[in-house]
C-alpha cells in the first residue's frame, strides 16, 4: 500500500518531527509540562483562601508532592555533593536513592546535572519518546512492515494512553520507551546479526533503571513473550529448546546484573517496608481477598474493556472518572492507542494469522489483569495489550486480504451505527428528561463532596456539569473523537477497495486519523503551566514564616484534616521538600523502618518532640492539637505551633546515666550539638568537652559511619532504642565526622560493574563462535 523502497530515514525524521512538535508548547510557548495549576488553585498554602480555584487534572496529584519533587531533591543533591543518598527531608530520614518511584537511576535523571531544572525535565521526557518512537520504528520495520503502518505504530506507540496518563511520573515511558528496541535487537540477533547479542541484556538493563521494580516485572514479561515465539519455532528437540533457554536466561542475568545498581537497594527498601506492613500495592484494600478491589475486580475489569475503543465514554481527568466509579478501576489505566487499532488488537487475539509475539502480548495484557497478579502489578499490566495491540493492528493493515477488511468494516459499522443510534435515542431521551439529569447531579455532589478535592465545592460542580453534558452524543468532547473514528473507519473501507489509488489514499486516511486520535487523547490529559501565572513551588508567606522559626535544624509534623486533606492541610506530604524544610511524614509507597512509623500520632508532643520534631503545622480549622503547643504563627491557610518539649534534632550526653535516662523516656541533662556542613550525606561535628556520645535524631541505617578527629577509621553507626543514630565518642575528642556509605549501594555497583565486564566477554564469544560457524559452513 505505500512504497517500500522510500528512504526509512526520512520516514524517521518524519516521526521525529511530530514528536518534537508536540512538545513545542515547551520549546515555542515556554510552558512547563507539569500540573502546576492544580498546585496554585487547589492547594494550600498556594491557592491561599479562594475556594474558587480550577485545576485540569486533579488525578496526577502525586506529579505535584512526589515526581516534581524528587527531581528537585536530586538537582540539589548534584548541586552539592555530586550524588544523591541519603535525605533528611521526609520521614525523619530516608536511603533516598534507594527510592524504586523516584527513579533515581534513570538516564535523564542525569540531565540535571547538566541543565537547569524544566530543560532537564523536558528534554529527558521528549527524548524519551523520540526513543520509543524510534525503537518501534526500527522493531516494525525489521519485522517487513510499510513504512506508512511503521509510521503510524511508532507514533501510536509514543503517545499511547499508558504514556500519557504517567508523563509525570515517567516510570513506564522510561522502562517501555526501552521495550521496542530489545525486541529489535533480538529480532536481529534471530536474523544472524551477532553484534546484536550484546545488546540485548545492555537494552533490558536500561529498561530496567528507567522503571519501578513493577515495570521492571513488565519488562520480563515482554521479553518473555519474544522468547515463547521463538521457542514455538524451533521445533520440540530438548537441545534446541535448552540452547534457546540458556540464551534469553543469559540474557536476563547480565540485563538483572547491570541493573543492579539499583535491584539491590530497592528490592532491600522494599522487603523492609513490607515486613512492617507499610507498602500500600501489597496490603492495602486486599486484606480480605487476593484482589485489591474484592473477588469481583476480575469481572469489573473484564466488562471494562470494550470501553477502552471509545474511551471518553470513560469521562474524562476535568469530569467525572466512570472507570473508577463504576469499574473499580481509575482513568489512569486506559489502554488507548486509537479506536481502529484498539478495536483490530481485540480480533487479533483470535486471528491466526496474527504473528505470534502480538497475540502473546495481547493475551497477557487483556488475561493476566484479570488474575491476582494485578494485586501485585496492577493494570498496568495493559501496557503489554498496547505493545503486542499496535503490532498486531499495523501487522493486519498491512497483510489483511480486502475480503477481510470488507467483513471488519461491515461489522464494525453495524455495531457502531447501532451504538450510535442508541446513544442518540439517549441522549435525546435525557435532554428531554432533564429532572433525571438534575437528580443524579444532586447524588453526585453528595457523593463528591468527601472525595479528595470536594471541598472545592465550583470545582465539583464544574466536574459534574462537564460529565453530563459529556453524555449527550453532540457534545463537542464526545463528537470530535466520533468524527475521527468515523473517518479511520471511511478511510479502511477504502483499503479494502479493488483499485489501488484509492486503497492508498484509504491507508493514508486511517494513519492521519490515528495520530489525530492519540494527540487528541493527550491533549485532553496533558497541562501546559505557563510559568509565569504557575511557578514551580514559590515562596509564599507561609514558606518564610517556616524558614525563621523552623530553619535547617528544626524539623516539622503535620496535623492532616481527616477529610479535607488535600486542598485543606498545608503543604501536603513531601512539598516542604521543595523549600528544604524536614518533615517527620512523608508520602511514598516505600517507607522506611524508623523513628515514627505512619500509622503513628503526629501531635504527641512528648513523644515526638524526642525526635527532633521542633513544629507543628496544621489547617486553622483543625483548632485541637492537644497539649505542648504553642501556636507562633498564623496565617488564613496555615497555623504554626511550636513543641515546647522538643529536643534538638543533635544532643550529646556526658554519661551514660543520662543517655539511658533520656531513652527511658525522662528529661537529663542534654548538650545541644550543631552540624556545620550542610549536607545530606556528610556530616561534621564539632563536640564540647566531656560529651561521650552523640545522638541525631534521624532514623539509622545500614551505610552511616563516623570517624573521630583526624581517624582513619570508621564505625558503624548503632541503632538507638528509638530507631534514631547513636555514636560512642572516646574522650577528649572535640571533632565529629560522619558519612554516608551503604553498602547496598556498593554492592550494586560492583555486581553491575562485573555484569558489564561479563557482558562484554560474553559478546566477544558469541561473535567468534558465529564467526567461527560461519567460517565452517563456507569451507564445507
Amino acid at each position: 500500500m505505500t512504497a517500500r523502497n522510500s528512504r526509512p530515514q526520512l520516514w524517521l525524521l518524519l516521526c521525529l518531527g511530530v514528536v518534537f512538535a508536540w512538545f513545542s508548547p515547551w520549546w515555542a510557548g515556554g510552558k512547563n509540562l507539569a500540573p502546576l495549576d492544580l498546585l496554585h488553585e487547589m492547594m494550600q498554602p498556594w491557592r491561599g483562601e479562594s475556594v474558587d480555584g480550577h485545576a485540569k487534572n486533579h488525578i496526577v496529584s502525586d506529579a505535584v508532592d512526589q515526581y516534581l519533587v524528587y527531581r528537585m531533591v536530586a538537582a540539589e543533591s548534584y548541586a552539592k555533593e555530586g550524588w544523591l543518598g541519603w535525605s533528611s527531608l521526609t520521614y525523619g530520614g530516608t536511603a533516598q536513592y534507594a527510592n524504586t518511584m523516584a527513579l533515581y537511576f534513570d538516564w535523564t535523571m542525569q540531565l540535571h546535572r547538566l541543565f537547569d531544572f524544566w530543560t532537564a525535565w523536558h528534554l529527558g521526557l521528549m527524548l524519551q519518546v523520540m526513543i520509543a518512537v524510534s525503537g518501534m520504528f526500527f522493531f516494525l520495520r525489521g519485522r517487513s512492515i510499510s513504512l506508512l503502518w511503521v509510521c503510524c505504530g511508532a507514533l501510536a506507540y509514543g503517545a499511547n494512553s499508558q504514556f500519557v496518563t504517567w508523563i509525570y511520573h515517567r516510570w513506564t515511558m522510561g522502562a517501555f520507551c526501552w521495550v521496542p528496541w530489545i525486541l529489535f535487537a533480538v529480532d536481529l540477533y534471530r536474523n544472524g546479526n551477532r553484534r546484536a547479542w550484546g545488546w540485548v541484556p545492555l537494552l533490558i538493563a536500561m529498561a530496567f533503571l528507567g522503571g519501578t521494580l513493577q515495570h521492571a516485572a513488565l519488562v520480563v514479561l515482554a521479553v518473555g513473550a519474544i522468547w515463547l515465539e521463538e521457542a514455538l519455532q524451533v521445533g520440540k528437540k530438548p537441545g534446541d529448546q535448552t540452547k534457546l533457554v540458556g540464551r534469553y536466561a543469559g540474557w536476563g542475568v547480565l540485563g538483572a546484573g547491570l541493573g543492579a545498581m539499583m535491584f539491590i537497594p530497592c528490592i532491600d527498601a522494599f522487603i523492609i517496608s513490607n515486613r512492617l506492613g507499610l507498602h500500600t500495592g501489597m496490603v492495602a484494600n486486599s486484606e480480605s481477598s487476593m484482589y485489591p478491589h474484592g473477588i469481583l475486580q476480575p469481572v469489573y475489569n473484564l466488562v471494562a474493556y470494550p470501553f477502552q475503543i471509545f474511551p471518553s465514554l470513560l469521562g474524562r481527568c476535568d469530569s467525572v472518572d466512570v472507570l473508577k466509579a463504576a469499574f473499580k478501576s481509575q482513568l489512569l489505566y486506559v489502554a488507548y492507542f486509537g479506536s481502529l487499532p484498539v478495536l483490530v488488537a481485540f480480533l487479533s487475539l483470535w486471528r491466526k494469522k496474527v504473528p505470534t509475539l502480538a497475540r502473546v502480548l495481547i493475551a497477557m495484557g487483556l488475561l493476566l489483569p484479570l488474575t491476582p497478579l494485578v494485586r501485585l502489578l496492577y493494570q498496568r499490566l495493559l501496557l503489554l495489550f498496547i505493545l503486542g495491540g499496535i503490532f498486531a493492528f499495523v501487522h493486519f493493515m498491512e497483510n489483511a486480504t480486502r475480503e477481510t477488511r470488507i467483513r471488519v468494516f461491515r461489522w464494525t459499522a453495524w455495531l457502531g451505527g447501532t451504538a450510535v443510534a442508541g446513544w442518540t435515542a439517549l441522549s435525546i431521551f435525557l435532554h428531554l428528561k432533564s429532572d433525571i439529569l438534575q437528580g443524579l447531579r444532586e447524588k453526585m455532589l453528595v457523593a463528591g463532596a468527601n472525595s479528595s478535592f470536594g471541598y472545592m465545592r465550583g470545582w465539583l460542580e464544574g466536574r459534574i456539569d462537564r460529565f453530563l453534558s459529556d453524555l449527550f452524543i453532540w457534545s463537542p468532547e464526545q463528537v470530535v473523537p466520533l468524527v475521527l473514528l468515523v473517518i479511520a473507519l471511511l478511510g479502511f473501507r477504502w483499503t479494502g477497495s479493488s483499485l489501488k489509488k484509492r486503497q492508498k489514499a484509504g491507508a493514508i486516511i486511517v494513519a492521519v486519523a490515528v495520530l489525530a486520535e492519540v494527540s487528541l487523547f493527550a491533549s485532553r490529559w496533558v497541562v501546559w503551566s505557563d510559568p509565569a501565572e504557575y511557578a514551580l513551588f514559590p515562596p509564599t508567606p507561609e514558606t518564610e514564616a517556616l524558614r525563621e522559626h523552623v530553619g535547617k535544624d528544626g524539623r516539622v509534623s503535620t496535623l492532616m484534616h481527616p477529610v479535607l486533606h488535600m486542598p485543606v492541610t498545608p503543604f501536603v506530604s513531601n512539598t516542604l521538600s521543595a523549600y528544604g524544610i524536614a518533615s517527620a511524614t512523608g508520602y511514598d509507597s516505600i517507607v522506611p523502618d524508623g523513628m515514627l512509623l505512619p500509622n503513628e500520632s503526629v501531635t504527641d508532643a512528648d513523644k515526638i518532640g524526642r525526635l527532633g520534631v521542633s513544629h507543628l503545622i496544621t489547617a486553622p480549622i483543625n483548632a485541637d492539637v492537644g497539649n505542648g503547643w504553642k501556636a507562633v504563627w498564623e496565617s488564613g491557610s496555615m497555623v504554626l505551633y511550636e513543641n515546647q518539649q522538643a529536643y534538638p534534632r543533635l544532643i550529646g550526653f556526658r554519661t551514660i546515666a543520662d543517655r539511658d535516662e533520656f531513652f527511658s523516656g525522662g528529661d537529663p541533662e542534654v548538650v545541644s550539638l550543631k552540624e556545620s556542613s550542610g549536607l545530606e550525606n556528610w556530616r561534621e561535628i564539632e563536640l564540647p568537652e566531656g560529651v561521650r556520645w552523640i545522638r541525631l535524631a534521624e532514623n539509622q541505617a545500614n551505610g552511616w559511619e563516623f570517624r573521630v578527629g583526624s581517624s582513619d577509621e570508621w564505625a558503624p553507626v548503632v541503632r538507638a532504642p528509638d530507631a534514631s543514630m547513636l555514636m560512642e565518642i572516646p574522650e577528649d575528642s572535640s571533632r565529629v565526622e560522619m558519612r554516608y556509605n551503604p553498602p547496598a549501594r556498593r554492592m550494586g555497583f560492583a555486581v553491575s560493574a562485573g555484569s558489564l565486564v561479563c557482558l562484554i566477554g560474553c559478546s566477544v564469544m558469541v561473535g567468534r563462535v558465529r564467526r567461527s560457524a560461519g567460517g565452517q559452513a563456507k569451507h564445507q
